[in-house]
């Protein structure tokens, strides 16, 4: 190769010579040419030059013809004709003619009208030859005399065409044709000596160029040789340089393979175990992709945990069935994502939480359009960001434009979501929803309507909606792919960590959001990198070892990874650091996402508890700016402001990882230190009272570990409250122990406090259903039910001795189990020494009633009072909470108008209804259109309206969702409305308010609580000090206090009194409150407060029977219509409204008190009426304990209720909780246990009754006998029923029914240990209410071993009827009256019960009862029997 360069480069240099030479010659030869090429140049110049000159010249003259020629058009064969026609022309006329006959005729002796006549003879011919005569001057065939014989003409002063116009139109045209042909004439002239000099120049110049052309024909062969030379050289040079580049390339080729080996060995490994991965999923192709297809289609609905148990079903399934899989797969998300379409989502706003991701991939794999349930606007989000690119159109289910946006988004294959739906979908979208295209010519199309509309294959359909668990029918879930959006707890820990680090340490959380942002950035970027590698290889042509530019990429993109891999490892690394330090604050993230799990299962106690992510991170951010020694700068940041961060731009790497060294590197964390500057500032007074100003500065100093463990504490403490505080204000009284009982477990749960299957034994309180038999000692003191209570609490451990020690010490377990209140006694024994929690377990068990006593005082303990005690409700505390997108709703009582405490509060601030900046609407028929109007004003200009009763506007509530969500982002700062609802007895979960509005808006319950205490503080709160001043002497003001506080205790009493039940028979406490319900309210007191002032101050002596008669007959006594409430309500008056209520002495002079005799309720003295602030103190402090003594009841009155309130806040519970902390698992472990008690429960249902063999047997149709029949059909029912529901249930779990609502609810039922509503209904009676499943079961059995006996043989009467035990009592009680009446033939109008309570038991009754019958399984309630001598005396306490 070397010496074939050699040879090439010796030939090309020689004939280099040789053209050199030739070259010389040429250039020679080229100069002459130059010179004569110089020559041609200037004369072509002058050519030019004249050349333009004449062409100027006749430029000027064509404007000359146009006139001439325009002159002609003006005439006509007409003018002429008659012209000619004339004997005599006009004066003047002959000398035009003259002139033109010179023109036409060459200046002819014979210039005559004759001649001119004669020559307009033919008039056609005359016109031509007038046209035709610019070209005979431009030929030069007209002679200059010609024309000079026409100029004298031209002179003359007739010669003009507006002179000669007006005596002939014809003459005026030759007129001005002669007049601008001779001009023209005139500048032809002129030009042609130009053209003669021009036409010499032009003959020089082809001479010149003939001269040219030889010499450059001459160069040209020159030229042609020396090219020929050239072309010989150049082949040469070609073959040298062809060698050479040769030579160099394959020198470079070398370089550039071992390059190109270098840059792709490394990604050689990995490429092989990629191809053996490819080649092995391959071979299990179809097992993953039946997994991955199982769930994108049907995981999405479900929750995450129900999800992973789905997947492990599926994989288990597919495996025993030998399906081909990816062995040990756990995950069908690295089936379909991967981490950088993952990190692109999060980039885009979505949660980087699994269930997130799982959702992510459902939405972005399904075929069907998906539907999301995102309760918490979380998913919605993203979508937003990710499909903005794609013209996300964003409308409403129902909206006017609904239709136009989705016919316009189709044809143009952009994306739609519909937001915010409900439970069903419009009509008109099935199409879309099904996808039901079809095609027209080459296109596809879908019917909108009556429209076909185009259908683009781009186009994209998302539904949305804000319900946490809406009810769609069928065909929707099939033709949509439901995914649930709903935030998972895990993935709420994680965004309320990044808040509550956001506002303890904002530089750490930056920090970690960058470094999220550096990895979610890196990880996208080196997937780029990876596909941009292969790509350039795939689709490199020819020689890739000869590809500069692809060699130089793959090094730079291998450059590029290998430094992005070293500082994804170094950012790990790095955010490992800041992650420990974050963490120090997730117990506060943990305690956040419990309570807003906590308030987001509220809502299966009540329709109205529904609660939104944003509304509580709002309330969670408000208790962590509370937390004392935190920063004293409080910003507001919302979970999606912090979302949004993410999708920021990265910083500086280098600055990024310095800084998050330098804060990992604090172990603690920082606390505030603030420094005050001011004048004068004395310790012990409140600046900011004083007017002065104060210089406040803030400076962060780092945390030891102890300060930032007591800041945790804190943090823990002022949220938890804060959320159960603002939850508190909006729950019903009877629901508010249920929630802090549900709050305090949960949180000593979690920390480990108390043991999971102990709690899971206090929330189910099971019953052994076949107890060992009780000893005579404890059957004094103890009924079979606590029997087997204590029996079934043996097999909790700990609890193994428990009925060995009650035999043992039945004495002492008597005295403590007969105690007023056991709770707050000492346990006997070891027993007492047991901690709280497991006294709870006993308490249950032994006195149930006395549950929720013991559960107030243990949440109390462990909570702190302010959990217990709740302040009375102040307007201005929830004004300030709320904002301009924050609703307030509150909910309505008999007798309870909010509007009028909004009303007083907001004239107060300012806003009344004279100015127009309050107004206050109560809704009805016709209101809506003022509503409106109200809303609409009050949005732009700021304002406040209370919408009352918007119960009655079911149609119109739509309408006030939409503009309150209007609202929420465009409305006036100071807009705020308010608006009330009657919630529906017996009915908790009717929607009457959308749960769109209840989620966001703050609820007020006003409701008067039920425990003195609470009435109290409510009652007295509703005066102020400064009513005092209406009154004219100290003594009438301290008789004021005196006798207003009897007043409000006499309020709280008729206001407790309701929860021991209010009618007959009905509700809990069958009516020992008060016969009839009544609906005394907050102006009922107020009333009676401003009456007690003008009573006092008209008269001189307090007019003691005045006020009773006034509080008790008119004020109080108008609500009341029976007349023995009427005498209770009285009664209290007389008790409580007398003079001892005072203080002894003179009133005037508080020095002089004494004590005041009278007690309000035992150990409860009417107090000293110092002052209001004393008076308040005196309620919180010295106040009884809540019990029926207090209310002048026997304690035994609250045995029923207090049961019954024990047994439905644990079922209550338990529905909340998901069946008790060991049972809330998904799938296998919960459908076990249901399966096996549904088992035992179907084989312990005894056989139906035969009614026609028992109704063979009868002799005789006695009364008793058509009661054992009716008793026994209604048995069967019920039997008939269990089994049927019982056998369905069964199928529906073995697969082979749909489940069904009564399905579930019967297996929720069942795993709850709760009576399904559809067997209670079958058999309804209140004291039914209160059993457990088991205890309801084990009764079921009871009732059909009675009938069983009653319906055997001859139907003989059992000698004691178990009177609770029968479906219809009075039935029997009628049958009792009607055979004694027939025995004694008597009417039966006129019969009476007597009813004597004998000392006999069950066992004890052997023949049956000589008169009447014997019954047993009554209870008392409000009273207690004592046997004495034999007799049962019935012991109560009077009420005074």
């Amino acid at each position: 190769m070397a010496l074939e360069v050699e040879q090439k480069v010796a030939n090309a240099n020689i004939f280099a010579e040789q053209v050199g030479v030739e070259k010389e010659k040429v250039n020679a030869e080229n100069e002459s040419a130059k010179v004569e090429a110089d020559k041609c140049a200037v004369i072509a110049k002058e050519v030019s030059e004249k050349q333009a000159s004449c062409e100027r010249d006749l430029a000027a003259a064509e404007p000359l013809v146009a006139q001439a020629e325009a002159a002609l058009d003006t005439l006509n064969k007409k003018d002429l004709g008659e012209t000619k026609s004339l004997k005599k022309p006009p004066p003047g006329v002959d000398d035009i003619t003259a002139v033109v006959i010179i023109l036409l005729e060459g200046n002819p002796k014979d210039k005559s009208w004759g001649a001119a006549q004669k020559l307009m003879n033919n008039v056609d011919k005359f016109l031509e030859r007038l046209r035709g005569y610019k070209a005979v001057i431009d030929q030069g065939q007209v002679a200059k005399k010609t024309v000079e014989a026409c100029r004298s003409y031209l002179e003359l002063p007739h010669f003009n065409k507006e002179i000669i116009y007006n005596k002939s139109r014809a003459a005026a045209g030759l007129c001005e044709w002669a007049i601008n042909i001779v001009k023209y004439y005139d500048v032809v002239s002129e030009v042609e000596p130009k053209r003669q000099e021009l036409a010499a120049a032009n003959a020089k110049l082809q001479e010149a160029n003939t001269l040219l052309a030889a010499v450059q024909q001459k160069v040209a062969e020159l030229n042609a040789k020396v090219e020929e030379l050239e072309k010989q050289f150049n082949a040469a040079v070609e073959d040298k340089e062809a060698a050479i580049k040769e030579s160099e390339r394959c020198q470079l080729k070398l370089q550039l393979a071992n390059r190109l080996i270098n840059a792709l060995a490394s990604e050689g490994e990995r490429w092989a175990k990629t191809v053996e991965t490819l080649r092995a999923n391959y071979d299990v192709l179809t097992g993953d992709m039946l997994l991955a297809a199982a769930f994108v289609s049907y995981a999405g609905p479900f929750t995450s945990k129900f999800r992973a148990g789905l997947i492990k079903e599926w994989i288990k399934f597919l495996s025993d069935k030998g399906a081909p899989m990816t062995e040990g797969i756990k995950d069908p998300l690295s089936l379909l994502v991967d981490n950088a379409i993952v990190a692109s989502w999060v980039r885009q706003g979505l949660p980087s939480d699994p269930t997130s991701v799982q959702n992510g991939t459902i939405l972005t794999n399904s075929e069907r359009w998906p539907l999301m349930m995102d309760p918490q606007l979380q998913g919605i989000v993203w979508i937003k960001e990710r499909e903005s690119k794609n013209n996300l159109q964003v409308i409403r289910m129902g909206a006017d434009n609904m239709t136009v946006v989705m016919e316009r988004a189709i044809e143009a294959g952009h994306s739609v979501l519909i937001e915010n739906m409900g439970e069903s979908i419009d009509a008109v979208l099935n199409p879309v929803i099904t996808r039901s295209t079809f095609k027209k010519g080459r296109n596809m199309y879908v019917k909108i309507g009556d429209k076909d509309v185009e259908y683009n294959k781009n186009f994209r359909l998302f539904l949305h909606t804000k319900l946490s668990n809406p009810h769609y029918p069928p065909e929707i879930q099939a033709e949509t792919t439901l995914i649930n959006f709903t935030v998972t707890e895990q993935g709420l820990e994680d965004q309320l960590l990044a808040l509550v680090v956001n506002k303890e340490r904002p530089d750490l959380e930056e920090t970690k959001t960058q470094l999220i942002i550096q990895n979610t950035e890196f990880t996208i970027k080196l997937k780029q990198l990876e596909d941009e590698l292969l790509y350039k290889l795939s689709t490199a042509e020819g020689d890739i070892t000869e590809d500069v530019a692809l060699i130089e990429s793959l090094e730079e993109s291998k450059r590029v990874a290998t430094e992005i891999s070293e500082k994804v490892v170094e950012a790990r690394d790095t955010e490992v650091a800041i992650n420990d330090s974050r963490n120090k604050y997730r117990p506060v993230a943990e305690r956040g996402a419990m309570l807003f799990f906590l308030l987001n299962s509220l809502n299966k106690i009540h329709a109205f508890y529904q609660y939104s992510l944003n509304a509580f991170v709002t309330v969670f951010s408000r208790g962590l700016d509370l937390a004392p020694g935190g920063p004293k700068k409080k910003e507001t940041v919302t979970l999606r402001q912090l979302q949004k961060r993410v999708s920021g731009n990265a910083e500086d790497f280098n600055e990024v990882i310095k800084k998050a060294k330098r804060q990992s590197s604090n172990t603690g964390g920082r606390m505030s230190k603030r420094t005050t500057a001011q004048s004068g500032f004395t310790a012990g007074v409140n600046p900011s009272m004083t007017g002065e100003t104060i210089a406040e500065e803030e400076e962060e100093t780092d945390m030891t570990p102890d300060q930032l463990e007591v800041r945790i504490g804190n943090l823990l403490d002022t949220c938890t409250f804060t959320v159960f505080n603002y939850t508190r204000r909006g729950l019903f009284d009877r629901d508010k122990l249920i929630v802090l009982t549900l709050l305090t477990f949960q949180i000593m749960l979690r920390e480990g406090k108390i043991d999971a299957a102990e709690y899971d034994a206090l929330c189910k309180g099971a019953r052994s259903p076949a107890p060992p038999p009780i000893t005579d000692d404890l059957s004094r003191w103890m009924n079979e039910g606590q029997w087997a209570a204590v029996d079934a609490l043996a097999a909790v451990p700990g609890f193994g001795s428990l009925s060995k020690d009650l035999e043992k010490n039945s004495d002492e377990w008597y005295n403590w189990s007969n105690n007023e209140a056991p709770e707050r006694a000492t346990m006997p024994g070891d027993w007492g020494r047991m901690n709280d929690f497991k006294q709870l377990l006993l308490l249950r068990s032994l006195r149930p009633d006395r549950v929720t006593n013991a559960l107030q005082r243990f949440c109390e303990s462990i909570m702190g009072a302010r959990y217990v005690n709740q302040d009375a409700f102040s307007p201005q505390a929830v004004v300030e909470e709320s904002s301009s997108a924050t609703p307030i709703f509150f909910i309505l009582f008999p007798g309870y108008s909010p509007s009028k405490e909004i009303e007083q509060y907001a004239r107060k601030v300012g806003k009344t209804v004279e100015t127009g900046n309050l107004t206050l609407i109560s809704m009805g028929q016709g209101q809506e259109g003022p509503a409106e109007a109200v809303l609409d004003k009050y949005m732009k200009e700021g304002g406040w309206v209370f919408l009352d009763n918007v119960h009655l506007m079911q149609g119109w509530i739509p309408r006030l969702e939409r503009k309150l969500e209007y609202a929420a982002e465009n409305a006036h700062k100071d807009f705020r409305c308010f608006f009330s609802a009657e919630p529906i007895n017996g009915a908790p979960h009717a929607k009457i308010i959308p749960e769109s509005i209840l989620q966001t808006c703050i609820k007020i319950s006003n409701e008067p609580p039920s425990d003195m205490k609470s009435n109290m503080r409510r009652a007295f709160a509703a005066f102020t000090p400064e009513a005092e001043d209406r009154l004219s002497t100290m003594t009438k003001k301290n008789a004021y206090k005196g006798i207003l506080f009897g007043l409000c205790f006499y309020h709280s009493l008729l206001l407790g009194r309701k929860k021991f039940g209010t009618g007959i028979g009905t509700g809990s406490g069958s009516g020992l409150g008060f016969c009839r319900n009544y609906s005394f309210n907050m102006g009922d007191l107020t009333t009676c407060g401003d009456v007690l002032i003008n009573y006092l101050e008209a008269y001189e002596h307090i007019p003691w029977d005045d006020l009773r008669y006034m509080f008790g007959e008119v004020f109080y006594g108008g609500h009341i219509t029976d007349n023995m409430d009427r005498r209770c309500c009285t009664t209290y008056l007389q008790v409580l409204i007398r003079p001892e209520i005072l203080p002894g002495g003179q009133l005037a002079d508080a020095s002089s008190w004494t004590t005041p005799q009278l007690d309000l309720a035992p150990g409860f003295k009417a107090p000293l009426p110092t002052s209001f602030d004393a008076l308040h103190e005196y309620i919180e402090n010295s106040l009884p304990a809540e019990s029926p003594v207090v209310y002048g009841m026997h304690p035994n009155a609250e045995l029923s209720l207090l049961t019954s309130l024990g047994e439905t806040l644990f079922k209550t519970i338990t529905l909340v909780s998901g069946g008790g902390a060991g049972s809330s698992g998904g799938g296998g472990a919960g459908e076990a246990a249901v399966r096996s008690a549904l088992k035992d429960y179907m084989e312990r249902l005894p056989e139906p009754f035969v009614m026609l063999e028992i109704e063979q047997r009868i002799k005789e149709k006695t009364p008793y006998v058509v009661v054992a029949l009716q008793e026994a059909t209604r048995m069967n029912a019920l039997l008939d029923e269990m089994r049927r529901s019982m056998e369905e249930l069964q199928l529906g779990l073995d697969g082979a029914l749909n489940m069904s609502d009564k399905m579930e609810a019967l297996a929720k039922g069942i795993a709850t240990n709760t009576v399904p509503a559809l067997w209670m209904t079958m058999m309804s009676t209140r004291i039914q209410e209160v059993f457990s499943l088991l205890g309801w079961y084990q009764d079921v059995l009871k009732r059909y071993e009675q009938l069983a006996a009653w319906t055997a043989g001859n139907l003989v009467t059992p000698n004691s009827v178990w009177l609770s035990g029968l479906f219809n009592p009075k039935a029997f009680l009628t049958a009792v009256m009607q055979t004694y009446a027939r025995a004694n033939k008597l009417p039966l109008d006129v019969m009476m019960f007597v009813t004597e309570v004998t000392t006999k038991t069950v066992e004890q009754v052997t023949e049956p009862a000589p008169l009447g019958c014997y019954v047993h399984g009554c209870v008392l309630e409000g009273a207690r029997c004592v046997v004495l001598d034999g007799w049962c005396e019935l012991v109560a306490v009077p009420a005074s």
